[in-house]
């Protein structure tokens, strides 16, 4: 049986996104991603990926991803 995890990753993948590492703190999760355009971002997400729904997950890291690609 797959890790409930997994379903984060496999929902990102279907943005064009790939998760590539989960860092865990005690009070947050950071995500390792690799962009469609083959850049790695560390997205800071403001809590664990399970304290979150799937959807806010994805728009969280989409978000954060396209603002750290502009800011380059």
């Amino acid at each position: 049986m797959p890790n409930p995890l997994s379903r984060y990753k496999i929902e990102l993948e279907r943005t064009g996104y790939e998760q590539l590492d989960v860092y865990r703190y005690p009070d947050h999760d950071e995500v390792r991603v690799k962009t469609p355009s083959g850049e790695v971002l560390l997205v800071k997400l403001p809590t664990h990926r399970e304290s979150m729904s799937i959807e806010e997950f994805k728009e969280h890291v989409v978000k954060a991803a396209k603002k750290k690609e502009k800011e380059k």
